[in-house]
């Protein structure tokens, strides 16, 4: 007998919350079971009853995986667990990261073809030597032997039958190395297309750790100022269920665009994920980011927006920034924790509003 967790779990939602309204969730000894724990955890949070939020609430409930665990009480004490967090908690921690894997394979492919193309150009460029000598040698041997050999005759024959073939198989390598071409711009556009949110358009979360990396690594060797600012929508679940996913996806592209504003060559900005942005800021001082950045929220809450579906106003359309200073002593941890803990900060005092992490 197969048993359907996923209809038992909705009848337990649909029915309340007491235990026998789960009895799979009771041992027969009276002891609630680890599904018990699994099941309020989902109905807590409002979770779709999705196999990778199953396992999500499997694994914080009886797993070992620590950050995830810590991850996962850290949003929920927020207030911020939810579907779309709750996704991004999976891909994290209990999905491979494909991506990883994806510029492996990427990267070993390019660099298949790169020496294949190289060899296939060198080949090219000997085989067309070797036709320029025989050709010139056969010519030679002509000139100078009337009565020559048949046999002779023969070789320079199939001599030049072999620089025709040559000549051909030239071309269809040339053919082939467009092919490889193409292929190499494709696999290049696909690896970058990869580090890009498909909705906003903006660097996904894999190239903010990545661009992460490089400028904390910059900041070491050459002491340069560099701030973090984590942004997020205020009351963004609100958008979602009064106007629809259509209207909030609209809503993520117009603040996407508005902080895409403040990009340049030293300025990275990013959806880290959700309703979330990260900016990575270099060679600028703390009071000059939270400055830029609080233009921006003003130039945002000043606007009132019509949901071009149904006609309905959305009113003002807000965000809430956590701006962080990185010192000589901070770790890419404790300055997304710091960059984290000051938008926590500007959320509880009222939201729409800039604040600096403060150590105190």
């Amino acid at each position: 007998m197969k048993i359907d967790i996923k209809n038992i779990l909705e009848s337990y939602f649909r029915e309340g919350d007491g235990d026998e309204a789960c009895p799979i969730c009771v041992e027969n000894d009276g002891q609630r079971t680890p599904l018990f724990a699994i099941a309020s955890f989902i109905r807590q949070h409002n979770l779709a009853l999705s196999p990778d939020n199953l396992e999500l609430a499997w694994e914080y409930v009886c797993g070992g995986k620590h950050g995830l665990k810590n991850e996962v009480m850290g949003l929920s004490s927020a207030g911020r667990l939810n579907n779309i967090s709750a996704q991004e908690l999976y891909d994290k921690h209990l999905r491979s990261d494909i991506g990883v894997q994806i510029d492996k394979i990427l990267m070993t492919a390019m660099e298949h073809i790169r020496t294949t193309t190289q060899i296939i150009d060198d080949g090219n460029k000997n085989a067309l030597q070797c036709e320029t000598n025989l050709i010139e040698q056969a010519d030679h041997i002509r000139l100078r032997s009337g009565d020559a050999d048949i046999a002779i005759q023969k070789l320079l024959d199939l001599s030049r039958l072999m620089v025709e073939s040559t000549q051909e198989n030239r071309q269809q390598i040339a053919e082939t190395n467009k092919k490889l071409v193409s292929l190499q711009n494709e696999l290049e556009k696909t690896k970058n297309e990869a580090d890009y949110d498909q909705l906003t358009k903006l660097a996904n979360r894999r190239k903010f750790e990545r661009t992460l990396d490089e400028v904390l690594e910059k900041l070491i060797q050459k002491e340069q100022p560099l701030c973090l600012a984590f942004i997020d929508i205020d009351h963004f679940k609100k958008v979602n269920d009064t106007f629809g996913h259509e209207c909030g996806d609209r809503v993520l592209r117009l603040v996407a665009d508005e902080l895409s504003s403040l990009s340049n060559s030293k300025c990275h900005t990013s959806r880290y994920g959700g309703e979330e942005f990260a900016i990575i800021f270099e060679d600028e001082s703390i009071d000059e980011v939270c400055r830029r950045v609080d233009e921006c929220r003003d130039a945002l809450s000043r606007r009132q927006l019509v949901d071009i579906e149904s006609g309905s106003s959305l009113g003002i359309v807000t965000f809430s920034a956590g701006v962080a200073e990185c010192l000589s002593s901070d770790t890419k941890r404790s300055i997304l924790r710091k960059a984290d803990l000051a938008l926590y900060e500007a959320k509880s005092q009222g939201r729409n509003t800039v604040l600096t992490y403060t150590n105190g």
